[in-house]
């Protein structure tokens, strides 16, 4: 049976020193034909560069819109049948896509698979104290996009992400695809990597607090129990 091909969307700005090892993750996984687009926010830093010398990818540029809006451009542009995501300073282990893929092979009414994250400290970084305790080097349920594979029409159902939210879209729109009882698997396999470094956009603790808030309202509103 002829492999699907899936897009692999990564939104990027400023992301030296860290695109150029997310992207030769990607390519290494060599199980499914991928097209790779590097949706890029303005980037001053040589980021737009790192992504030139891979003939792999293909490069949109977009600036100063945010998170939300660039993996809303990836997915527009997207042509795969499968779509997945990776942030420009994390990574998937080789064996990442190989399982993800596996799963939806073995499941076709399931429209999406996600796997486990395991937290790692940029070398050099000083611990933040949102990581103390055991939260780093540890594998937890991955409900964030670079662990998942998700199947178009899972996207046709649960709509884009949320650009009025800065830091949140990713957690809304993990909410909406559980709110609407959407079939989302979790494997016990580690299938993203997640780089902790300095520059994290989730670092804002306080904002995002804020927009958890609002989250949580709207899936109670989603929900009937407002």
């Amino acid at each position: 049976m002829k492999q699907p091909l899936v897009s692999v969307i990564v939104p990027a700005r400023n992301a030296m020193p860290f695109l150029a090892d997310a992207l030769c993750s990607i390519i290494m996984q060599q199980v499914a034909p991928i097209e790779i687009w590097v949706v890029d926010g303005g980037s001053t830093d040589g980021s737009r560069e790192a992504a030139w010398a891979f003939p792999q990818v293909r490069l949109i540029e977009q600036p100063g819109r945010g998170l939300a809006a660039a993996r809303n451009l990836g997915l527009s542009v997207a042509q795969g049948d499968l779509i997945a995501f990776l942030d420009a300073d994390d990574l998937w282990p080789a064996s990442s896509l190989r399982a993800r893929l596996a799963h939806l092979a073995q499941h076709p009414d399931c429209l999406g698979v996600t796997g486990q994250v395991q937290r790692f400290l940029q070398p050099g970084t000083p611990l933040p104290p949102a990581y103390a305790g055991g939260w780093l080097d540890r594998p937890v349920a991955g409900y964030t996009p670079g662990a998942l594979l998700a199947r178009r029409r899972l996207f046709e159902l649960a709509g884009p992400f949320d650009e009025t939210l800065t830091l949140g879209c990713d957690s809304d729109w993990f909410a909406r695809v559980h709110d609407a009882g959407l079939s989302l698997a979790v494997l016990a396999e580690v299938t993203l990597h997640k780089r902790i470094h300095g520059t994290n956009l989730s670092a804002d603790m306080a904002h995002y607090r804020q927009e958890l808030l609002t989250m949580t309202r709207r899936s109670l509103v989603r929900r009937g129990v407002l």
